[in-house]
């Protein structure tokens, strides 16, 4: 699963949490390495003392004197940072040698998140983890400055984001799922963990029926008058609650269908849920009322675009939930995903004045009309669409 690990340490609480976490996947597997990592910032140090130099005692004033407390400064920032990074790196150690695990560790000077990047970069890890929040957590604050820096330029690396101790028993693994290659993937990881950890793990997929229904009724408020019977918006409304939710139902219903398949492949049983409204809060929710342990996101989803660091939905969940945040960056796209096997079903006609009929609709839902109609056709044990069954399936005036 994960063959390098990189856990950022800070001595906090979260820090702890991490190295936690690290530490309980690298012991169910073979042959893994984890590298601690604490940047520490000097030069920060020096440039606040010569700044502060104006506002000190008069009796400091003395160039001789001055030089002799940027010298013991310097001393004490140099080898008492140097020092604090290695007790960083202490806990993770001993820890380690418990479980009979070898770690490294790197302690660089610099820009905190700047220089943990570089170190990303060299390295190469499979797999960051970090804690959510440092020693300066506020309450206010639904993330911390480094993990969302970190979080934004790392593309490379899956990221584990820890919120809470990292505890598996009778708690599952909630999986995001939304048909792109990257929720697939992201659910490659969780039955892998699953695995490891011996728990249970939930798709979830979110549709919102209500986005386009909000954007109509806006745009029939503002049209002219004279516009509006055209644009008909009762018709565009029963559209979308007869053929177009029910469409997007099966859509998504149908994404975790496949991926329930493929962990069934994998000897895993899963369970899934459809869930109606805003993908983020729907999922948050979710989450929380099944105490999760894991909450797995593709980095992007099926929307992703080539200016893009992180999906806006991943990055706004990663603030808004509770739960632990594994992101999968990775992108196989050689993951076999079964395909849907459709019944094999009789081509139906479609006459002239129904073809006419259909172009007349907005060409973002045929897929879903042709559909509703075809079923509705077959239902009646006809072989072909007519104007007629068109108009008893779709709202009138359409």
């Amino acid at each position: 699963m994960y063959n390098r690990i990189l856990v950022a340490l800070d001595g906090s609480l979260y820090s702890d949490y991490a190295i936690d976490a690290s530490l309980g996947i690298g012991k169910l597997q073979n042959k893994i390495q984890i590298i601690g990592c604490h940047v520490y910032a000097s030069e920060l140090h020096r440039y606040r003392f010569t700044e502060m130099e104006d506002g000190l005692p008069e009796r400091y004033q003395e160039e001789q004197k001055l030089e002799y407390l940027r010298d013991t400064h310097e001393d004490l920032i140099t080898d008492g940072m140097k020092l604090i990074s290695d007790a960083y790196l202490a806990p993770l150690t001993k820890k380690a040698e418990k479980e009979g695990m070898k770690i490294s560790g790197v302690t660089p000077e610099g820009k905190h998140y700047v220089k943990f990047l570089e170190v990303a970069k060299n390295q190469k890890p499979d797999l960051i983890v970090l804690g959510a929040w440092g020693h300066g957590k506020d309450d206010e604050v639904s993330l911390g400055s480094f993990a969302q820096r970190v979080t934004i330029h790392t593309k490379e690396s899956d990221l584990l984001i820890i919120k809470k101790p990292f505890i598996f028993k009778s708690r599952p693994i909630v999986v995001c799922i939304d048909g792109s290659t990257y929720s697939y993937n992201a659910l490659e990881k969780a039955l892998q963990i699953s695995k490891l950890f011996d728990t249970k793990v939930h798709l979830v997929a979110v549709y919102d029926p209500f986005f386009h229904l909000t954007v109509f009724k806006k745009i029939a408020d503002v049209l002219p008058e004279k516009d509006q019977e055209r644009f008909n918006f009762t018709a565009q409304e029963i559209l979308h609650d007869e053929i177009i939710d029910k469409g997007l139902e099966k859509i998504y219903e149908d994404y975790l269908k496949r991926g329930k398949l493929y962990a069934q492949s994998k000897d895993v049983e899963v369970n899934t849920k459809v869930l109606i409204g805003k993908a983020i809060s729907k999922i948050h929710q979710y989450a929380s009322l099944n105490n999760a342990s894991l909450l797995v996101i593709g980095r992007w989803g099926t929307h992703k675009d080539s200016i893009s660091h992180i999906g806006s939905n991943t990055l706004n969940l990663l603030h808004k939930s509770f739960t632990n945040i594994l992101i999968v960056s990775s992108e196989d796209k050689d993951l076999k995903i079964p395909e849907l096997v459709q019944e094999e079903q009789e081509e139906l006609e479609w006459t002239p004045e129904a073809l006419k009929k259909l172009e007349r609709i907005p060409k973002f839902v045929h897929k879903m009309v042709i559909t509703t109609v075809e079923n509705k056709a077959r239902e009646k044990g006809l072989k072909k669409v007519t104007v007629e069954l068109i108009e008893e399936v779709t709202p009138k005036g359409m």
